[in-house]
């Protein structure tokens, strides 16, 4: 290993370094979703269901023992409902915590596709540099020697390779994390408005004489 990144020059040690970070984040990430994953299908109807069974209580506490962004933008919500206030505030709170809970599904996320860019550039750097040591090798030794080219093609393929390595899985990474966190809030919204379109009507008919 050690002969590798010798041999790849100086230009393969960023790009290893990106890929420990790359590896940290990817896990990461990944674990975020796995602990964060919301069971309903749509938190939203099911919440709804429970508070015109009159099990609000219920569904308080089945939010809080959730983990997931949608549970805790719903659990503002009837937070906010059970202290009295009013709508627009149970919607600016919701919108509030929606806030916040895309904050943590996106943090680090864009950091993949730097990484990758990265990688990709110091990848090419590293081209460039090897084919400049191999055509300095055939100039100051003025016959054309494929030993002498041999040593700066290597650096230029090594980190070619390596630079790709690393920029692959983290574009592969990068954008299925996107699509999760996309489809995420996506669903907060649906869910959101659902509740907030129910507690509005539940206002209404509470108001009519």
């Amino acid at each position: 290993m050690l002969a590798f990144l010798v041999q790849g020059g100086v230009v393969l040690i960023p790009i290893v370094a990106l890929s420990v970070i790359a590896v940290a984040l990817i896990v990461q990430k990944a674990v975020y979703f796995v602990q964060t994953r919301e069971s309903e299908a749509d938190l939203g109807t099911y919440v709804i269901a429970q508070l015109r069974s009159g099990k609000a209580s219920v569904a308080l506490l089945e939010l809080e023992s959730k983990s997931s962004p949608e549970s805790r933008v719903l659990l503002e919500g009837l937070r906010a409902r059970k202290e009295g206030q009013s709508q627009e505030t149970v919607g600016m709170r919701m919108e509030s915590q929606a806030k916040r809970s895309a904050g943590d599904l996106e943090k680090n996320v864009a950091y993949l596709a730097s990484i990758a860019n990265l990688a990709t550039l110091l990848g090419l750097l590293g081209t460039v540099a090897g084919m400049i040591v191999s055509f300095f090798n055939l100039k100051t030794s003025g016959v054309s020697d494929p030993a002498l080219l041999a040593g700066g093609i290597s650096q230029a393929l090594i980190t070619t390779a390596a630079g790709l390595t690393v920029a692959i899985p983290c574009l592969l990474f990068y954008h299925v994390f996107r699509q999760k966190v996309n489809r995420t809030l996506s669903q907060i919204e649906i869910a959101a408005t659902d509740l907030q379109s129910y507690l509005s009507r539940q206002r209404q008919l509470r108001a009519r004489p």
